[in-house]
């Protein structure tokens, strides 16, 4: 029985160019084949076997991550901008800071409270001074 193969999500389907390449990897591998045979033809010659086989192993590995390298639905460019922002530009230690969900709620009540005390504490103060004054007022009343 013949199988055709189905993606479950619609997004992950990629349209096949030639030999069973996207678009987007056929032009990076012929970007890198473009590159690399003209420099291991002409270079052998100047640099030896060896060294031009590195050399074209350095050049051809991250032109053709540009086209097959996938990390979680993005391409390599997007993975190493990410990559970048968060070595290089974000915070690398972050503080955790817990705080209890009704934390401003209750400083509102404290703050109320202590509000509330001071008031009391004032209202105590001018009653025993006005009963002072009271107490000062009758004496002098009462020898006259």
């Amino acid at each position: 029985m013949i199988e055709i193969k189905i993606p479950k999500e619609i997004k992950d389907y990629k349209e096949k160019f030639l030999f069973g390449l996207t678009i987007r990897q056929f032009i990076f591998l012929v970007a890198a084949l473009a590159i690399c045979v003209p420099l291991y033809i002409f270079g052998k010659n100047y640099l030896g076997d060896d060294v031009v086989s590195w050399l074209i192993i350095i050049i051809a590995i991250p032109i053709l991550a540009f086209g097959f390298f996938r990390y979680e639905g993005l391409p390599f460019e997007k993975f190493v901008a990410m990559i970048y922002r968060q070595k290089w530009q974000e915070p690398q230690k972050r503080k955790y800071v817990d705080l209890p969900v009704f934390y401003y709620v209750r400083n509102e009540i404290i703050e109320d409270k202590i509000a509330h005390q001071q008031e009391q504490i004032r209202r105590d103060k001018r009653n025993k001074e006005s009963k002072r004054n009271g107490k000062n007022e009758r004496q002098f009343s009462e020898s006259d």
